[in-house]
């Protein structure tokens, strides 16, 4: 459900806010409101405060079903609540976005595009941008790796003669701890990492859902490749437990980031939408130093 409204919020939110300064200028209604007492700061938080709640509609319309997740899901009632707050603020970021390609641009049409384009790059460019730089953090590292080698000119059967080689041998790993930063900003991953905070109780066990997914690949992408070495020693004296040991050291390795990496996407977003919030506030300072071709003053 969360997912739902933060899909519909990336729609809705930004385009509330990319035509609310050229619009109003089009409509010539914008400087009777800027020749008030209010400053433009006050002018840029209003619309922003407007176009906000507009969007946190969303939430509320789908509150009923997110209370009742927050006792049947897997995670924490905090993360739940921390993750409906995320959300919350991740489509004032994109309003405040909006606002600012509202007052720099003079058509709402070219507003909205440019907004929902940003938007659009963080949801689905950088990923892709992530994916493409695969080739480039691919390295071979040598390590051990027990083996079993059976005994030349035997047929391999159940009771073959065989032993263990640990010999060193060259593998690839993908070094994405290097690029994972690229994945921070995506909203989905943001908000996926927030609630999964609350669902990782143990780096070992993983609990499938929806909103985990997100969080477990961007721990995985943080974390990046588990290089190291596995001996013949190791393998006989763990005995059975071998395989089922090393699987739990490689989920400790990969979800060690789980819930923390959220509140850093969270301030890359609220990041852009400050710029965002600053640039409209700048461009309806009164009087206008200057105004782009075809702009109405009133």
């Amino acid at each position: 459900t969360l997912g739902i409204v933060l899909f519909l919020g990336l729609a809705a939110a930004p385009t509330m806010s990319a035509t609310s300064i050229n619009g109003d200028r089009r409509d010539a209604t914008l400087a009777l409101v800027q020749a008030t007492p209010i400053t433009s700061v006050e002018l840029t938080v209003g619309k922003l405060l407007g176009s906000w709640l507009a969007s946190l509609v969303l939430i509320g319309v789908a509150l009923p079903y997110l209370l009742w997740g927050l006792f049947q899901g897997p995670m924490s009632i905090v993360a739940g609540v921390l993750g409906i707050v995320v959300t919350a603020l991740l489509l004032a970021a994109y309003c405040a976005i909006g606002l600012g390609f509202s007052a720099i641009t003079s058509r709402p049409a070219a507003s909205a595009m440019l907004t929902q384009a940003t938007v659009l790059t963080l949801l689905i460019g950088l990923p892709i941008v992530f994916g493409m730089t695969v080739p480039l953090v691919t390295q071979k590292h040598e390590v051990r790796e027990p083996q079993t080698v059976f005994a030349p000119g035997e047929p391999v059967t159940l009771g073959s003669a065989r032993s263990c080689d640990d010999a060193p041998r060259e593998q690839s790993f993908l070094h994405t701890e290097w690029t994972w930063w690229l994945l921070l900003p995506n909203p989905l991953l943001v908000v996926g990492d927030a609630v999964s905070s609350g669902v990782y109780l143990d780096a070992a066990r993983r609990v499938n859902g929806g909103a985990s997914l997100g969080g477990e690949a961007l721990s995985m992408a943080r974390a990046g490749p588990n290089i190291t070495d596995h001996t013949c020693a190791e393998q006989t004296a763990q005995g059975d437990d071998w395989y089922s040991l090393r699987r739990a050291a490689d989920a400790r390795h990969e979800m060690r980031y789980i819930g923390h990496s959220w509140y850093l996407g969270l301030l890359v977003n609220l990041a852009l939408g400050g710029i965002g919030l600053w640039v409209a506030s700048r461009r309806l300072r009164v009087p206008a130093q200057r105004l782009s071709r075809g702009v109405r003053v009133a």
